[in-house]
């Protein structure tokens, strides 16, 4: 009788584990994101960093019953203002229209597409005629920061080949911290994404 029960609980364990690995391999797994607030607040100059600290956040984008969760270096004291969108704003010493957000997009229907075209298309060519700092493409993401008037704008995007939306981060910096432009970039290329998304 132990004998029978030991190797049921032996096949038991066996099927447990083969179908453990075989769902594994059934999808890609994202690899893990590394964020490092020291790197960011390191690229923050030295005249903003009384005001501008880097911190890892998570921020909640409540959808009714699907929640997402963004975790990422964000700024301290910097708050969410609709719990419906993953964006940050900061005091009034960092400039009115200064945000960062992130989020995730599918131009419509959710099903895999071109996503870098589809984020050229909603992200990119706003900055059209803007004067352009950085522009770095890979194929699975695109990173811009570019100057017009007196604000700086962070764009990135990313995507997984076959996925059915891609994800976006952008800051929005007004005049008092858009020299902060390379340690929002920095921020944004490190997100980790949790949830029905």
């Amino acid at each position: 009788m132990m004998n029978t029960s030991l190797k049921l609980i032996s096949l038991s364990l066996f099927a447990a584990a083969c179908s453990k690995s075989s769902a594994e391999g059934g999808a890609k797994a994202e690899p893990a994101v590394a964020i490092d607030a020291a790197a960011v607040n390191a690229l923050v100059p030295a005249d903003l960093k009384a005001k501008l600290v880097f911190e890892q956040r998570d921020v909640i984008e409540e959808r009714g019953r699907h929640n997402i969760t963004y975790t990422f270096a964000a700024p301290k004291g910097w708050n969410q203002g609709m719990k419906g969108f993953a964006s940050l704003k900061g005091g009034d010493d960092v400039g009115f229209m200064t945000s960062f957000d992130v989020g995730s997009n599918c131009d419509g229907s959710c099903e895999p597409k071109d996503w870098a075209k589809v984020a050229d298309k909603v992200n990119f060519t706003q900055f059209a005629e803007a004067t352009v700092v950085k522009n770095e493409v890979t194929p699975t993401s695109r990173l811009l920061i570019a100057d017009r008037d007196d604000s700086t704008y962070v764009m990135y995007a990313w995507w997984t080949a076959g996925a059915r939306n891609y994800h976006t981060c952008r800051a929005s910096l007004e005049k008092p911290v858009r020299a902060a432009a390379p340690a929002f970039a920095k921020a944004c290329q490190a997100v980790a994404v949790k949830g029905d998304d």
